[in-house]
C-alpha cells in the first residue's frame, strides 16, 4: 500500500461573529472553531462534533457529511475545548450523549466560567419534538477544563483536565467520581484505550482500562507523564520521563499507541523519541530530529500555524503555512519520521472568506477512519475583536483530508523519497566543506558539456574529479574520515540527469562510459530515474549498460525487463526469419545490427537475476501477449532443460569439484568456479518457465504449434521429478553428513578467530546418537507401551 495524501473537501463552515462575552476569563487566542472526532454504531466513518464560537454545538454523520444533532447556543456562548459525543445503540434505539465545555455564557456566573460542562442526551429514533424537549444537565467542576476525553474502554465515563494538569473522572450523567491533582502546567493529553497502547508491558496493562499519556510543563522545562485510570475509577502513575525540550519553545507533539512520539518546535525542530517498558519502569528512546524549512510557524513563532497528528508507528501528517501574507497557502505533508523522508503531500489554498491575518490550523486525527480533519479559522481574542469591527465576517471551515496510510513503516517504501523532503528541510552550512564544492563545481561542468552535445568532455571532468577525490581520501589515512561518502543517493541521481538527458531526445549525444562506471561501483538504484533505469537506457540503445545493470543493481522492476527482453526478442524473430524459415536451431546467433544481445545472452541474465514471482507475472500478461513469443522462449529454455537432463549425475564428487575454504575446511566448488556458466541453474529456469506457463497456458493449449513444445518440456520433466523423489529418500542418513561439515566450518571459524570451542557435553552426545539411530529406521517401527 502506498501513502497518499488526497484532494480535500469542506466538512461545513461557520460565519465568525464578533459578539462574544466580554467576560470570558480564556486566557490566550482561541479558535474559533473546535471538532473532535468520535466512533459512532450505524455509521463506518464516525461522527464529527464541531463546537463553533459564538454559535452552537453540531454533531455531523462523516459517513453522508449531514448534520443529525445541532445546539445552537446563540452568539455569546463561547468554548473552552474541543466537545465530544458518546453514540450508544440500546436496540433500535441510537442514542447520541453531547458533551461541552462551556468558556463563557450569560446563563452561568462568571466565577464558572471555563469550569462548566453542558450535556445534551437524544434519541435518534424519536420525534423531533421530543428531542427538542430535552433539557441539558449542567455540572460545575472544581477547576478550569482544558479537554474533555471519552472512550470505548470506560463507556460511562468523561475523562476531564485543565491547564494546571488536574484530572477528573465523571460519570456518564455528571457525578464527579474521582479527581488527581498536579502542580504541572499541561500542554497536551492523549487518552488511549489499554489495547492500543503497545509500548506498555501485559504488568501495566492488566490494571487499566485506558491510559493518559499528558505532555506538562515544570519548572520550564517539558515532561512526559504516564497515567492509567482503571474501571473502578482509581489512578494509577506509571512513569513521569524529562523530555530535552524547553517548554517556551514547545510547539506542537503527535503520539502513537507504538510508543513512537515526535515533538515539533517553534524553531522548526522536529524530534522523535519512543516509550518502551519493562515490568517495573517506563524509559525513553531518543531518535532522529530534523530541521524543517519554508514553513511560517518558523519565522512567526506562532505554533497555532502548525498542527502534527500521528497516522500509525511513525507516520505523521504535518499541515501549515507556506509563502508570504498576501499569498499565503496551506500544505499537507505526509512524513515518515523514522527514515526523515516525505511520503506524500497536498497543496491548498486559503480560503478567501477566511480575512484574518491570525489563523489557526488544526489536525483531528479520526481513528475509525482514513480521513483527517483539518480546522481553519481566525484566532480569536478581545484585540482581534476591536480591530475587526469594521471588516466582513469572517468564516471558519472544517475539511475532510483523505489519506492512504501504509500498515507500518518500512525502508520500502521510504526507498526514492529524500528527494520529495528537499524542499522542507533545512540544509546544514556546508561552505567549509570542499567536498560539496568540488561536487557542485563537477555538476555544474558536467551539465555544460552536455548542453554543448560533447559527451567526451563530460567524461574527462568526471574522472578527473573522481581520481582527485580518491587521492585525497588516501592521503588523508591518519585523520579522521569524511563523513559523507564519495556517491550519495542525490549527488549520483543528479549525474544520471545530466548524462541521460531524459528531456531531450534519444539520438542526443550520450555517455555510455559513465554510466557503467557507475554501475561498476554499485551505486545506482532504479528509482533514480523517473522512467526507469532500463527503460532510459533502452532507448539509448546502450545495451552494455543494461547487461551491466542486470548483474549490479538490486532494484530493477520485472516490468523493465520484460520490457527489454521483449524488444531483444522481437528482433530475434526478425533476424530468424530473414536467415530462414526453418532454422530452429535456438543456440545458432543471428546477425544483428547494433549492440543487441543475443536471447540466449539476454534471457540467461534475465534467469539469474533475483526475479520476483508476482510481479514477473504481471509484465508477462502485459507483454507476452503473442503465443509466437512464448513459443520461441520456450524453445530456449527446453534446449537448457534438455542439456541438464543430459547431464550425468554425480552421487560423489571428484576431487576436480573440490576444493579447501579459507579456513582449510573442503567444501564443493560453486559452479561458476568449474567453468559451468554456459547455462542457467535448474532451479532459475523451472522458476521462470512456471511463471511463463502460468500466464500463458490458455493461450499455449489453443495454438496446436505449440503442442510439441510443451511435450518435449514434459518429457525433459517427467524423468526429473522421478529422480528428485528418489534421491529425497537420501536426506535422512545425509543429514548427519551436512551437520558434520556445518560443524567443522564453524569449528575452524572458531579456531582461527581464536575462540575456544567447549567440547559437547553427554546430552548433546546423545542426540547425536539418537539421531544417528533414527536415520537407519525403516518403513515401520514398533513402539511398546507398558502401563
Amino acid at each position: 500500500m502506498e501513502a497518499s495524501v488526497g484532494e480535500p473537501f469542506i466538512l461545513s463552515s461557520y460565519t465568525t461573529t464578533k459578539k462574544a462575552s466580554k467576560s470570558s476569563k480564556s486566557s490566550g487566542k482561541l479558535p474559533s472553531v473546535f471538532a473532535s472526532h468520535h466512533r459512532a454504531g450505524g455509521s463506518s466513518e464516525g461522527h464529527v462534533t464541531v463546537a463553533v464560537q459564538s454559535d452552537g454545538v453540531h454533531v455531523l454523520d462523516l459517513s453522508t457529511l449531514h448534520p443529525i444533532i445541532s445546539h445552537t447556543l446563540g452568539p455569546t456562548t463561547t468554548f473552552a475545548c474541543p466537545s465530544v459525543t458518546r453514540s450508544e445503540l440500546h436496540g433500535a434505539n441510537h442514542v447520541c450523549t453531547t458533551y461541552a465545555a462551556i468558556s463563557s455564557s450569560p446563563d452561568i456566573s462568571e466565577d464558572e466560567h471555563n469550569r462548566t460542562i453542558w450535556m445534551w442526551k437524544e434519541d435518534l429514533s424519536s420525534s423531533v419534538a421530543d428531542r427538542a424537549a430535552q433539557k441539558k444537565k449542567v455540572v460545575a467542576l472544581p477547576h478550569s477544563i482544558s479537554g474533555l476525553y471519552i472512550d470505548e474502554e470506560l463507556p460511562s465515563r468523561v475523562l476531564v483536565t485543565s491547564l494546571q494538569g488536574d484530572m477528573t473522572i465523571l460519570h456518564g450523567d455528571l457525578q464527579i467520581q474521582a479527581t488527581h491533582t498536579s502542580k504541572c502546567e499541561s500542554l497536551r493529553t492523549f487518552v488511549l484505550s489499554q489495547k492500543k497502547c503497545a509500548f506498555l508491558s501485559s504488568e501495566y496493562v492488566r490494571r487499566a482500562a485506558v491510559i493518559a499519556i499528558s505532555l506538562v510543563s515544570s519548572n520550564g522545562n517539558v515532561r512526559i507523564q504516564v497515567l492509567a485510570v482503571d474501571s473502578e475509577d482509581q489512578f494509577h502513575e506509571l512513569g513521569d520521563i524529562e523530555l530535552p525540550v524547553k517548554s517556551e519553545a514547545f510547539c506542537d507533539i503527535s503520539f502513537d499507541g507504538t510508543g513512537f512520539f515526535s515533538i515539533l518546535l517553534k524553531n522548526g525542530t522536529w524530534s522523535s523519541f519512543e516509550l518502551k517498558s519493562t515490568n517495573d519502569s517506563i524509559y525513553l528512546n531518543s531518535l532522529e530530529s530534523i530541521q524543517l524549512t519554508s514553513l511560517s510557524f518558523i519565522t512567526t513563532s506562532n505554533d497555532a500555524e502548525t498542527s502534527v497528528v500521528s497516522l500509525g508507528s511513525s507516520h505523521v501528517l504535518l499541515a501549515g503555512f507556506t509563502g508570504s501574507a498576501s499569498s499565503r497557502e496551506i500544505v499537507v505533508l505526509f512524513w515518515d519520521l523514522s527514515f526523515s523522508v516525505l511520503l506524500a503531500s497536498r497543496t491548498l489554498p486559503l480560503p478567501p472568506n477566511l480575512h484574518s491575518d491570525k489563523v489557526s490550523i488544526t489536525l483531528v486525527s479520526a481513528p475509525s477512519s482514513s480521513n483527517i480533519l483539518l480546522l481553519l479559522s481566525p484566532t480569536s481574542s478581545n484585540s482581534d475583536r476591536r480591530q475587526s469591527q469594521s471588516h466582513s465576517p469572517s468564516s471558519s471551515s472544517v475539511w475532510v483530508v483523505p489519506v492512504t496510510v501504509p500498515p507500518s513503516s518500512s525502508i520500502a517504501s521510504a526507498i526514492g523519497r529524500a528527494a520529495a523532503a528537499m524542499p522542507w528541510l533545512a540544509v546544514a552550512d556546508r561552505d567549509d566543506d570542499p567536498y560539496d564544492t568540488e561536487k557542485t563545481k563537477l555538476l555544474r561542468d558536467m551539465r555544460s558539456a552536455m548542453d554543448r552535445n560533447r559527451p567526451e568532455n563530460a567524461n574527462d571532468v568526471f574522472f578527473e574529479w573522481e581520481t582527485q577525490a580518491v587521492s585525497r581520501d588516501s592521503s588523508s589515512k591518519d585523520e579522521v574520515p569524511h563523513a559523507t561518502p564519495l556517491y550519495g543517493y542525490n549527488f549520483t541521481k543528479e549525474i544520471l540527469d545530466i548524462v541521460l538527458q531524459p528531456s531531450k531526445p534519444p539520438k542526443t549525444p550520450y555517455s555510455s562510459k559513465i554510466i557503467q562506471h557507475l554501475l561498476g561501483k554499485k551505486v545506482i538504484s532504479t528509482g533514480m530515474v523517473e522512467a526507469g533505469l532500463l527503460s532510459a537506457l533502452r532507448l539509448r540503445n546502450d545495451w552494455k549498460s543494461i547487461c551491466a545493470a542486470l548483474t549490479r543493481v538490486s532494484d530493477l522492476q520485472e516490468i523493465e525487463i520484460v520490457e527489454c527482453l521483449c524488444y531483444v526478442l522481437a528482433r530475434y524473430r526478425q533476424a530468424r526469419r530473414g536467415v530462414s524459415v526453418d532454422a530452429m536451431q535456438v543456440d545458432s546467433a543471428p546477425n544483428m545490427e547494433d549492440d543487441t544481445p543475443t536471447l540466449q545472452a539476454f534471457l540467461r541474465l534475465v534467469l539469474g537475476y533475483n526475479l520476483s514471482l508476482i510481479p514477473l507475472r504481471v509484465a508477462f500478461r502485459r507483454y507476452l501477449s503473442d503465443v509466437d513469443d512464448v513459443v520461441c522462449l520456450l524453445e530456449v529454455l527446453d534446449a537448457w532443460v534438455g542439456q541438464w537432463a543430459g547431464r550425468d549425475t554425480r552421487l560423489l564428487p571428484s576431487n576436480r569439484m573440490l576444493k579447501k575454504n579459507e579456513l582449510g575446511v573442503l567444501i564443493m566448488k560453486s559452479e561458476s568456479q568449474e567453468g559451468q556458466t554456459d547455462i542457467p541453474s535448474m532451479l532459475q529456469i523451472t522458476s521462470f518457465l512456471q511463471c511463463l506457463i502460468d500466464t500463458s497456458f490458455l493461450n499455449l493449449i489453443q495454438t496446436p504449434s505449440a503442442h510439441r513444445i510443451l511435450r518435449r518440456i514434459q518429457s525433459h520433466i517427467d524423468p526429473e521429478i522421478k529422480h528428485i523423489d528418489q534421491t529425497e529418500q537420501l536426506r535422512g542418513p545425509l543429514e548427519i553428513f551436512a551437520k558434520a561439515q556445518a560443524k567443522a566450518i564453524k569449528e575452524a571459524k572458531a579456531a582461527s578467530e581464536g575462540v575456544k570451542v567447549p567440547p559437547s557435553d553427554l546430552r548433546q552426545r546423545k542426540k547425536l546418537l539418537r539421531e544417528q539411530a533414527g536415520a537407519v529406521i525403516g518403513l515401520y517401527q514398533l513402539e511398546e507401551l507398558t502401563l
